[in-house]
């Protein structure tokens, strides 16, 4: 997992930042695994990544829904199903200490990327070509400050 590629970025520079700021935190945890590091300090990096990502997956679903997003309910779910892997992952970890493993932050790091890649950049593509319900939502969520 190299920390400099985050993946691409898809235009919307909101949910972009989220998107830096959600891989951070996994190369951050998977730093702390690699090095066998301090397990409350591994367990509060998992608890930022799972507010970060909660908080994110509003903002996404809420903007989805004020354009009609037609792909809205398919995202709801693949949201739901990476939420519930960040839940598996602390539940073990608080369970067995070792069981923090680097497949794992992998597997989230994977399932990150995949989904900004290709499913957001759906979105992405969608709001700036032929979404959204006027001319002014792609132009306020296009917007970058």
């Amino acid at each position: 997992m190299d920390g400099a590629d985050y993946g691409d970025e898809i235009g919307i520079e909101i949910v972009d930042r989220d998107h830096r700021e959600i891989s951070e935190l996994l190369v951050a945890i998977n730093v702390n695994a690699e090095k066998d590091g301090d397990a409350g300090r591994k367990i509060l990096l998992l608890r930022d990544l799972a507010r970060a990502t909660r908080s994110h997956f509003l903002l996404e679903e809420w903007m989805m829904a004020a354009t009609n997003y037609p792909g809205l309910f398919l995202h709801r779910q693949r949201h739901a199903w990476m939420l519930e892997e960040i839940r598996r992952l602390a539940e073990h970890w608080g369970k067995e200490p070792s069981g923090l493993m680097r497949e794992s932050i992998g597997y989230l790091w994977e399932s990150h990327i995949e989904h900004v890649e290709c499913e957001d950049q759906a979105y992405g593509l969608w709001l700036g070509t032929t979404g959204g319900k006027s001319k002014l939502d792609r132009a306020f969520f296009l917007m970058n400050p």
